[in-house]
C-alpha cells in the first residue's frame, strides 16, 4: 500500500521541503526582476541585461547541472576559489546533504528568473501611464512609484501565478533532480516525481505509480482551491 511504505512519506516530505523553498525564495524574483527592468532607461542596456538573464531558459538541465557541477567543484570551481580568496575551506557542494536543496533552489532561480519576468514586464507596460503622471505630480519619488503604482498593477498577474504555481507546488522537476543528483545525496533530495519514476519504469509496479501520481494530482486541485481562496480574501483576485 501507498501510504504504509515510509519510503513514500519521506520523499514526500523532501518534496515539501523543496516546493517550499522554491515557492519562498524563486516565486519573488522575478517580480523584481520585472520591477528592476522596468526602471533601466537606456534601451540598449535593457536589452543586454534582458537578452542575458533570458539565456538560461533555453538551456536544458544537462547543461545547466554541467554549469553548476564546474563552478561548485571543489578543486577548481569558480564558487570555491572565491570563498578561499577570503580563507573560507573548499567545500563539495553536489555531495553534501545539507546544501544539494540549495543548489537546486538557486538554479531554478538563475533559469527561470528572466525567463518568468516576461509576464510582469507585459502587466507593467499595461499600467495607466496617467497614474504615473498623477503620482509624480503629487510628489512621488521612484521608489513611491513602484510601491504605490507599479506593484499594485501587477497584483491581479501575481495572485494568478501565485495560484498557477501552487497547482504545481508537489512538481519539483524531474529533469532537474536527476540531473543533479547522485548516491550521496540522493535521499535528500528524491521526490515524488522520481519516485513515480522508480517503481513505475524501473521496478514495474504500475499499480503503486499511478496511486503515487494521482495522490500528487488531487492534492495539487485542492492545494490550487485553497491559493484561490487565499488570493480572493486577501487581494479580491483569484482565477474565477
Amino acid at each position: 500500500m501507498l501510504f504504509t511504505s515510509p519510503v513514500f512519506w519521506q520523499v514526500l516530505v523532501n518534496t515539501l521541503i523543496i516546493s517550499g523553498m522554491k515557492m519562498l525564495f524563486v516565486f519573488p524574483v522575478p517580480i523584481v526582476v520585472a520591477l528592476m527592468l522596468n526602471e533601466v532607461r537606456s534601451g540598449s542596456l535593457r536589452k543586454f541585461i534582458q537578452s542575458a538573464v533570458y539565456l538560461p531558459h533555453f538551456l536544458s538541465w544537462v547543461v545547466i547541472a554541467g554549469v553548476f557541477i564546474v563552478a561548485l567543484s571543489p578543486s577548481d570551481g569558480v564558487v570555491n576559489d572565491i570563498t578561499g580568496f577570503f580563507g573560507g575551506q573548499p567545500k563539495s557542494y553536489m555531495t553534501d546533504t545539507g546544501a544539494i536543496r540549495w543548489v537546486l533552489v538557486f538554479s531554478e532561480m538563475w533559469r527561470s528568473a528572466g525567463w518568468d519576468s516576461l509576464l510582469y514586464l507585459a502587466a507593467i507596460i499595461a499600467i495607466d501611464q496617467a497614474l504615473y503622471d498623477a503620482a509624480e505630480m503629487d510628489g512621488a519619488n521612484r521608489w513611491q512609484k513602484i510601491l504605490y503604482v507599479t506593484i499594485p498593477g501587477i497584483v491581479p498577474t501575481i495572485a494568478t501565478l501565485f495560484i498557477l504555481n501552487a497547482g504545481m507546488f508537489l512538481s519539483a522537476d524531474l529533469n532537474r533532480v536527476i540531473n543533479f543528483s547522485n548516491d550521496v545525496v540522493r535521499s535528500q533530495i528524491d521526490i515524488v516525481d522520481t519516485y513515480v519514476y522508480r517503481i513505475g519504469l524501473q521496478t514495474g509496479e504500475y499499480s503503486l505509480a499511478t496511486a503515487a501520481g494521482l495522490f500528487k494530482a488531487v492534492l495539487g486541485m485542492l492545494l490550487i482551491l485553497l491559493a484561490h481562496l487565499f488570493s480572493k480574501r486577501l487581494t479580491g483576485k483569484g482565477v474565477w
